[in-house]
Protein backbone atom coordinates (compact mmCIF):
# COMPACT_ATOMS: atom_id res chain seq x y z
CA UNK A 1 0.00 0.00 0.00
CA UNK A 2 2.51 2.15 0.42
CA UNK A 3 4.73 1.38 -1.71
CA UNK A 4 2.16 3.18 -4.20
CA UNK A 5 2.57 6.43 -3.06
CA UNK A 6 6.29 7.02 -4.02
CA UNK A 7 5.07 5.55 -7.64
CA UNK A 8 2.44 7.98 -8.15
CA UNK A 9 4.26 10.46 -6.85
CA UNK A 10 6.87 9.47 -9.89
CA UNK A 11 4.35 9.42 -12.15
CA UNK A 12 2.29 12.70 -11.26
CA UNK A 13 6.21 14.10 -11.69
CA UNK A 14 6.87 12.48 -15.17
CA UNK A 15 3.33 13.75 -16.72
CA UNK A 16 4.32 17.25 -14.98
CA UNK A 17 7.42 17.20 -16.86
CA UNK A 18 5.94 16.05 -20.18
CA UNK A 19 2.80 18.88 -19.88
CA UNK A 20 5.64 21.82 -19.16
CA UNK A 21 7.65 20.18 -22.46
CA UNK A 22 4.69 20.45 -24.19
CA UNK A 23 3.71 23.75 -23.17
CA UNK A 24 7.32 25.25 -23.93
CA UNK A 25 7.30 23.26 -27.30
CA UNK A 26 4.04 24.83 -28.69
CA UNK A 27 5.05 28.23 -26.72
CA UNK A 28 8.06 28.19 -28.55
CA UNK A 29 6.43 27.81 -32.31
CA UNK A 30 4.04 30.88 -31.37
CA UNK A 31 6.42 32.76 -30.31
CA UNK A 32 8.72 32.57 -33.01
CA UNK A 33 5.61 32.52 -35.72
CA UNK A 34 3.67 35.73 -34.28
CA UNK A 35 5.83 37.37 -31.67
CA UNK A 36 5.80 38.50 -28.36
CA UNK A 37 2.98 41.01 -28.22
CA UNK A 38 0.34 38.79 -30.93
CA UNK A 39 0.68 35.60 -28.99
CA UNK A 40 -1.63 35.27 -26.12
CA UNK A 41 -1.74 32.94 -23.57
CA UNK A 42 -5.35 31.33 -24.54
CA UNK A 43 -4.35 31.01 -27.41
CA UNK A 44 -1.24 28.83 -25.96
CA UNK A 45 -2.68 27.23 -24.22
CA UNK A 46 -5.05 26.01 -26.45
CA UNK A 47 -3.09 25.06 -28.88
CA UNK A 48 -1.42 22.84 -26.13
CA UNK A 49 -4.10 20.68 -25.48
CA UNK A 50 -5.38 22.45 -22.02
CA UNK A 51 -7.09 25.26 -19.85
CA UNK A 52 -5.74 28.55 -19.37
CA UNK A 53 -5.42 27.69 -15.57
CA UNK A 54 -3.34 25.14 -16.40
CA UNK A 55 -1.29 26.79 -17.81
CA UNK A 56 -0.41 29.69 -14.91
CA UNK A 57 0.00 27.23 -13.08
CA UNK A 58 3.42 26.32 -14.44
CA UNK A 59 4.06 30.21 -15.68
CA UNK A 60 2.64 33.07 -13.51
CA UNK A 61 2.98 35.01 -16.59
CA UNK A 62 3.65 35.21 -20.53
CA UNK A 63 6.96 37.21 -19.53
CA UNK A 64 7.70 34.04 -17.22
CA UNK A 65 6.60 31.77 -20.02
CA UNK A 66 8.88 33.51 -22.99
CA UNK A 67 11.87 33.45 -20.78
CA UNK A 68 11.56 29.51 -20.27
CA UNK A 69 11.18 29.02 -23.90
CA UNK A 70 14.22 31.48 -24.63
CA UNK A 71 16.20 29.06 -21.86
CA UNK A 72 15.12 25.99 -23.32
CA UNK A 73 16.31 27.41 -26.96
CA UNK A 74 19.89 28.45 -25.23
CA UNK A 75 20.03 25.00 -24.04
CA UNK A 76 19.04 23.32 -26.73
CA UNK A 77 21.40 25.80 -29.10
CA UNK A 78 24.10 24.73 -26.90
CA UNK A 79 23.45 21.25 -27.35
CA UNK A 80 23.72 21.50 -31.03
CA UNK A 81 27.03 23.25 -31.59
CA UNK A 82 28.81 22.53 -28.41
CA UNK A 83 31.98 20.15 -28.80
CA UNK A 84 35.00 19.64 -26.78
CA UNK A 85 37.90 21.19 -28.01
CA UNK A 86 41.30 19.55 -27.73
CA UNK A 87 43.76 22.20 -26.54
CA UNK A 88 46.39 19.52 -27.65
CA UNK A 89 45.07 19.73 -31.40
CA UNK A 90 45.85 21.92 -34.66
CA UNK A 91 44.10 25.50 -34.00
CA UNK A 92 42.96 25.72 -37.60
CA UNK A 93 41.64 21.84 -37.00
CA UNK A 94 39.49 22.39 -33.91
CA UNK A 95 37.82 25.28 -35.13
CA UNK A 96 36.76 23.74 -38.69
CA UNK A 97 35.02 21.28 -36.18
CA UNK A 98 33.09 24.39 -33.92
CA UNK A 99 32.04 26.74 -36.54
CA UNK A 100 30.52 24.55 -39.18
CA UNK A 101 27.40 23.53 -36.25
CA UNK A 102 27.70 27.06 -35.27
CA UNK A 103 27.36 28.60 -38.22
CA UNK A 104 24.61 26.32 -39.39
CA UNK A 105 22.63 26.84 -36.42
CA UNK A 106 23.17 30.57 -35.64
CA UNK A 107 22.09 31.52 -39.46
CA UNK A 108 18.68 28.66 -39.52
CA UNK A 109 14.90 30.30 -40.01
CA UNK A 110 14.20 28.77 -36.74
CA UNK A 111 17.02 30.48 -34.75
CA UNK A 112 16.02 34.09 -36.47
CA UNK A 113 12.72 33.62 -35.55
CA UNK A 114 13.58 33.38 -31.92
CA UNK A 115 16.37 36.09 -32.36
CA UNK A 116 13.50 38.47 -33.25
CA UNK A 117 11.18 37.94 -29.88
CA UNK A 118 14.67 38.47 -27.69
CA UNK A 119 15.13 41.83 -29.36
CA UNK A 120 11.44 43.06 -29.48
CA UNK A 121 10.85 42.42 -25.85
CA UNK A 122 14.91 44.47 -24.98
CA UNK A 123 13.53 47.41 -24.71
CA UNK A 124 11.73 46.67 -21.31
CA UNK A 125 12.82 43.46 -19.98
CA UNK A 126 15.94 42.14 -18.91
CA UNK A 127 15.35 38.31 -20.75
CA UNK A 128 17.42 39.21 -24.33
CA UNK A 129 20.30 39.65 -22.03
CA UNK A 130 19.68 36.77 -19.73
CA UNK A 131 19.47 34.61 -23.12
CA UNK A 132 22.57 35.85 -24.66
CA UNK A 133 24.32 35.15 -21.19
CA UNK A 134 23.25 31.75 -21.30
CA UNK A 135 24.78 31.26 -24.33
CA UNK A 136 28.01 32.74 -23.90
CA UNK A 137 28.22 30.79 -20.54
CA UNK A 138 27.63 27.70 -22.31
CA UNK A 139 29.45 28.36 -25.35
CA UNK A 140 32.12 31.16 -25.88
CA UNK A 141 33.29 30.20 -22.51
CA UNK A 142 34.78 27.18 -23.25
CA UNK A 143 36.15 28.76 -26.67
CA UNK A 144 37.87 31.11 -24.26
CA UNK A 145 39.41 28.41 -22.66
CA UNK A 146 40.35 26.41 -25.65
CA UNK A 147 42.38 29.40 -27.21
CA UNK A 148 44.03 30.34 -23.75
CA UNK A 149 45.45 26.41 -24.07
CA UNK A 150 46.65 27.55 -28.12
CA UNK A 151 48.26 30.65 -26.05
CA UNK A 152 50.07 28.44 -23.66
CA UNK A 153 51.30 26.15 -26.35
CA UNK A 154 52.92 28.70 -28.04
CA UNK A 155 50.34 28.00 -31.23
CA UNK A 156 48.86 31.53 -30.70
CA UNK A 157 49.89 35.29 -29.94
CA UNK A 158 50.47 35.88 -26.74
CA UNK A 159 47.12 37.71 -26.17
CA UNK A 160 43.34 37.97 -24.05
CA UNK A 161 42.01 34.87 -24.80
CA UNK A 162 38.61 36.26 -23.70
CA UNK A 163 39.61 39.12 -26.77
CA UNK A 164 40.58 36.49 -29.04
CA UNK A 165 36.82 34.64 -28.43
CA UNK A 166 35.32 38.16 -28.77
CA UNK A 167 37.04 38.92 -32.05
CA UNK A 168 35.91 35.05 -33.32
CA UNK A 169 32.35 35.74 -31.77
CA UNK A 170 32.37 38.80 -33.84
CA UNK A 171 32.92 37.04 -36.84
CA UNK A 172 30.31 34.66 -36.30
CA UNK A 173 27.78 37.12 -35.87
CA UNK A 174 28.35 39.39 -38.60
CA UNK A 175 26.06 38.79 -40.89
CA UNK A 176 23.01 38.32 -38.32
CA UNK A 177 21.68 41.07 -38.57
CA UNK A 178 21.24 41.22 -42.38
CA UNK A 179 19.48 38.00 -41.35
CA UNK A 180 17.03 39.43 -39.07
CA UNK A 181 16.09 42.51 -41.05
CA UNK A 182 15.15 39.55 -43.68
CA UNK A 183 17.34 40.89 -46.43
CA UNK A 184 19.38 37.71 -46.42
CA UNK A 185 17.81 33.72 -46.80
CA UNK A 186 19.29 31.17 -44.01
CA UNK A 187 22.54 29.64 -45.01
CA UNK A 188 22.79 26.51 -46.65
CA UNK A 189 25.60 24.17 -46.36
CA UNK A 190 27.79 25.98 -49.09
CA UNK A 191 27.64 28.82 -47.79
CA UNK A 192 28.17 27.64 -44.13
CA UNK A 193 31.31 25.70 -45.39
CA UNK A 194 32.48 29.63 -47.36
CA UNK A 195 32.38 31.21 -44.30
CA UNK A 196 33.83 28.96 -41.89
CA UNK A 197 37.16 29.28 -43.97
CA UNK A 198 36.81 33.04 -44.03
CA UNK A 199 36.43 33.19 -40.21
CA UNK A 200 39.36 31.00 -39.43
CA UNK A 201 41.30 32.28 -42.40
CA UNK A 202 40.76 36.14 -41.21
CA UNK A 203 41.37 34.95 -37.15
CA UNK A 204 44.65 32.94 -37.67
CA UNK A 205 45.92 35.74 -39.41
CA UNK A 206 45.82 38.23 -36.97
CA UNK A 207 46.33 35.62 -34.14
CA UNK A 208 48.43 33.17 -35.46
CA UNK A 209 52.28 32.71 -34.63
CA UNK A 210 54.41 33.21 -37.81
CA UNK A 211 56.22 29.89 -37.98
CA UNK A 212 58.14 31.27 -41.51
Amino acid sequence: MHDDVPRKSQRATRKGRERRDKILEVASEVFREHGFEATSMSQIAALAGGSKGTLYNYFPSKEDLLLATLVKGAQEFAEEVLIELDENSDTRTELGRFLPPMLRKLYSKETAQLLRVVVSVGGHSDIGRRFFNMLDDQIWDSVTRFLAGQVERGMLRSLDPKLMSDHLHCLCDGEIITLLMGAMDPWDEERVQRETKYIIDMFLRVYQIDRS
